[in-house]
């Protein structure tokens, strides 16, 4: 059913039209659209005058205050101006715990402006309600993201990204916790860098990213925590035929303290494994990896891969060893244990980067020499050896676990079940041992066995990985007995929150630097978490870039439909009556004047 405003404002138009168009013809030229067009006018204004526009009630606006805003910052008519914890002084403005104390305060509030590095997430976990504006500020110049390392197990290798503003041409250099330096790299114009090195003792410990300017200056120094896992020994089925690559597998394995069983059939019912490993269900069961190369793949038969299939899918990782190129019937193998990869007929040569920046960081990273292998046998000025890789295609599912310089696959790896297969594509990889590489070789048998190894059941609740003095932190995966240790010695109890699910999440806010630990019972002893807490401000332009990218999202999801409507209520309709009578008055003047022209005439 048509709504009676909108009934109305029809039938006024078509009046207006009706009278204008009986003016137009009536009067020729311009005196008939001169007032054929105050006919439309007084048509608008009258349905104006009836049903008058709807204004907002109220229509004051909240100027709310961050971190950095514009110490000349003043509130205008109809803004009230409330600064936040964070906010500098600021003259004239009213200070408030947080964003929704002061909507309560202030009910007549029907805007808000958010100002300088816009809000934290103390006051983003609620919709406002109201239209938000808020204009982020120019990235600080300094750290703006930041990626820590994943945990990593001794002896691997381990990553960080992140993103500079204003540092174009400077540099981002790692130093180790003795002040060395580990790794560096140049910031380009994006700003982006990642930086790397060796995880060695296990625990907890406290990394420093340094950036420099274009000018060498020092910028900032932000510590960067690195948890280092002392895992038990690898459980490893090697399975194969004799060759240099299982050679020089099996002695990194057997110095790297896995647990290894191997059968390296040489034909005729010789055996060189010397273990006597045979790849049935039993064995399966116990080992968190195997690795087989495509032959000893293909000779297992169906049903072999079919069982091997299962026990991937039950958590088993495997790495496919490739020897030579693939065929249809390799390709079909790898498929049957969950590995959809096409190509591999073709090799080509594998990029590698060098092996550090300088001979600083390349001693800092392999560590101290030996009787055997002195520090100085292999130097960064050594020639690179010569690697192929097998290529190939591989969709989306496939995580690359290892690749080259140029971004090339090495090796990868696809979900299947609980578990992961891996291929590893590298076709004469114990060339870098014998080149004095064995340090990147190590790097990348460690990263691709660690990729796809059967998940342990070690105490790894879920933390943030930064946190600063002050933050709230969220901690999940715990106990109802959980307590948080803190540098001091002292113990508090963690409140599981109920309305967490089975998540087992609890809430704290540290507020003192150090390592904290996480501590809850357990079958034979306590459970154990150590995390870092940065001294506050060591992430501030971190947080601040964080800020405004997470304000700009809420302020436009508080514009979106669903949020609160807006009170209004009808304007004053006098205005537009008095519009409406002088334009009518005039129409009956001009009309009357124009008739008589036209009679005289």
């Amino acid at each position: 059913m048509i709504a009676a405003e909108t009934l109305a404002a029809l039938l006024i138009g078509a009046g207006a039209l009706a009278a204008a168009a009986r003016l137009v013809l009536a009067l020729r030229g311009w005196r008939g659209w001169a007032l054929a067009a105050l006919s439309l006018a007084s048509g608008a204004l009258l349905t104006l005058a009836l049903f008058p526009p709807r204004l907002p009630i109220g229509g004051e606006t909240l100027l709310v205050a961050t971190a950095d805003t514009a110490s000349g910052t003043r509130g205008g008519p109809g803004e009230r101006l409330v600064a936040l914890p964070e906010a500098p002084r600021l003259a004239g403005a009213e200070r408030v715990p947080d964003l929704a104390t002061a909507l309560r305060r202030y009910p007549q509030v029907r805007r808000i402006r958010v100002l300088g590095r816009g809000l934290t997430a103390r006051d983003r976990d609620a919709d406002a309600g109201l239209p938000v504006e808020f204009r982020p500020l120019p990235p600080p110049r300094g750290l703006v993201r930041l990626d820590p390392p994943a945990d990593t197990t001794a002896g691997s290798a381990f990553v960080l990204a992140g993103e500079a503003a204003g540092l174009a041409g400077g540099t981002a250099e790692l130093l180790d916790p003795a002040g060395r330096r580990v790794d560096s790299r140049a910031i380009g114009g994006e700003g982006s860098f990642t930086l790397g090195g060796t995880a060695r003792t296990p625990g907890l410990a406290r990394f420093t990213l340094r950036l420099r300017g274009r000018d060498r200056a020092i910028v900032s120094d932000t510590p960067v925590p690195l948890r280092t896992l002392a895992e038990r020994p690898l459980r490893v089925l090697l399975i194969g035929a004799p060759s240099p690559e299982a050679k020089y597998l099996r002695r990194w394995l057997e110095d790297a303290g896995a647990e290894l069983k191997s059968s390296l059939a040489a034909g005729g019912g010789i055996d060189l494994g010397g273990e006597g490993a045979r790849l049935d269900p039993g064995a399966q069961r116990e080992a968190d990896v195997v690795v087989i190369d495509d032959t000893a793949l293909a000779g297992i038969g169906v049903g072999g891969r079919a069982a091997l299939a299962r026990a991937v899918a039950d958590g088993l990782g495997v790495v496919v060893r490739m020897t030579g190129p693939a065929t249809a019937g390799t390709r079909s193998g790898w498929r049957a244990l969950g590995l959809s990869v096409e190509g591999g007929s073709d090799i080509a040569p594998v990029a590698l980067a060098p092996r550090a920046p300088d001979p600083n960081a390349l001693t800092a990273r392999r560590g101290p020499g030996t009787e055997d292998v002195p520090g100085t046998l292999n130097t960064i000025d050594d020639p690179a050896p010569d690697l192929g890789r097998w290529v190939l295609r591989a969709g989306p599912d496939l995580v690359p676990a290892v690749s080259d310089a140029d971004g090339a696959l090495v090796a990868g790896w696809q979900q299947h079940g609980e578990g992961r297969v891996a291929l590893w594509a590298l076709a004469n990889s114990f060339a870098l041992v014998l080149s004095g590489e064995a340090d990147r070789y190590e790097q990348w048998w460690s990263e691709t066995l660690s990729a796809v190894a059967r998940p342990d059941s070690r105490f790894r609740p879920e933390a943030p990985a930064l946190v600063q003095v002050g933050e709230r932190m969220a901690v999940c995966g715990i106990g109802s007995a959980a307590r948080l240790r803190r540098p001091d010695g002292q113990e508090v109890p963690l409140a599981i929150d109920p309305d967490a699910g089975a998540g087992g999440c609890a809430a704290t806010w540290p507020s003192a630097p150090g390592v904290h630990t996480i501590v809850q019972a357990a079958r034979g002893g306590e459970q154990v978490f150590a995390f870092l807490v940065l001294p506050e401000g060591a992430l501030r332009t971190v947080r601040a870039d964080e800020d405004a990218a997470a304000t700009t999202r809420w302020a436009a999801e508080q514009g979106a439909p669903a949020a609160r409507g807006v009170p209004e209520r009808r304007g004053p309709a006098w205005p537009w009556f008095l519009g409406w009578l002088a334009i009518s008055g005039a129409l009956w003047f001009a009309e009357r004047r124009f008739r008589a022209v036209t009679a005289a005439g």
